[in-house]
């Protein structure tokens, strides 16, 4: 099974069950977890679509739900919204959003004209 891992987004060949202890090859982060699990969804009850899954409060930490099924963890990995607003600004002829420090903000707020 093809599949990508949450942590590092390293592509997975896995052959046989993930049990409760495997770790990514590459980054040695834990697969059997809700955000590696085809079921993750964060706009379900519990971030979960499966009705009769436990409730696990660390989405990213290994578990041991009965139900997990590999999925697709790329798409969840942490950090991946700057890069896609980037692409959706550019896609549109802007710039990337530059992040703004609250300094500056706060500065400007109270600049004397």
């Amino acid at each position: 099974m093809a599949t990508t891992c949450y942590g590092c987004g390293n592509a997975l060949r896995i052959d046989g069950p993930i049990g409760r202890r495997t770790t990514c090859p590459t980054c040695d982060a834990d697969l059997h977890t809700c955000l590696n699990c085809r079921h993750y969804d964060e706009s379900a009850a519990h971030s979960c679509r499966e009705p009769h899954a436990e409730h696990v409060v660390d989405k990213d930490q290994s578990n041991s739900c009965d139900l997990f099924q590999l999925g697709d963890g790329a798409t969840r990995r942490r950090g991946s919204n700057k890069a896609a607003r980037d692409r959706l600004h550019a896609l549109f002829g802007e710039g990337p959003v530059r992040e703004e420090d609250p300094r500056d903000a706060l500065e400007a707020l109270f600049k004397k004209k």
